[in-house]
């Protein structure tokens, strides 16, 4: 009796978890459009303008990219915590982390925006997201090693799920890297991981196979 009180105390609210969490990638997502502004210009003509709405076409490549990236985040943490039956501290430490690093991708999408050919401007980006992709194979292994997950959700999905996230989490380190010699090519290769996280994968699945 004793043990299972001690047990309920350490488990966290499910339900306050997913709610803060959606807010934190709320308000990250809604930053990102602050990384578009045009400069101060002093009553310019329509071609000024229009030339300076033009030569933003960086920012909203970047814009757009990171939208997705955080979308298909908050999509996944979404499927992912639908099968976890309980949340503990370490969680929510662990989740606190890949939230931390959510909240920069904002900043880092708007250096990479204003500076789309430069090392460390794609660099910044990458550890960002290596970060994010760090902190979500920690919780998943963390999940796994707790008990944390569901007893109707089978083995063989949460294996899925983490050769998936590892192979993602391997994608992003090489990216990264890749920024120190092919800026260009690093940035290509962040939108590939996108569309690759796009797929639904193990718990991300909606029908079992």
């Amino acid at each position: 009796m004793a043990g299972a009180q001690l047990r309920y105390c350490e488990d966290m609210n499910k339900g306050r978890f997913e709610s803060f969490t959606d807010g934190v990638f709320a308000f990250a997502i809604t930053l990102l459009i602050l990384g578009v502004a045009l400069p101060l210009m002093h009553d310019p003509s329509e071609r000024e303008l229009r030339g300076a709405i033009l030569s933003l076409w960086p920012n909203f490549i970047a814009f757009a990219l990171s939208f997705a990236v955080i979308g298909i985040m908050w999509q996944n943490h979404h499927a992912l915590f639908r099968f976890v039956a309980r949340i503990d501290r370490k969680t929510v430490a662990l989740n606190l982390l890949l939230l931390f690093g959510t909240v920069m991708i904002p900043f880092a999408t708007s250096t990479i925006g204003a500076y789309p050919t430069r090392h460390a401007s794609t660099l910044l980006y990458g550890i960002v997201l290596t970060w994010c992709s760090t902190a979500y194979n920690l919780m998943l292994s963390h999940l796994i090693a707790s008990g944390a997950f569901d007893s109707t959700v089978k083995r063989e999905r949460i294996a899925r799920t983490v050769f998936a996230y590892r192979v993602g989490w391997f994608t992003y380190v090489a990216s990264t890297l890749l920024a120190l010699v092919l800026p260009l090519l690093s940035f290509a290769a962040y939108v590939g991981i996108t569309f690759y996280y796009y797929v639904p994968h193990g718990v991300d699945a909606d029908v079992e196979s």
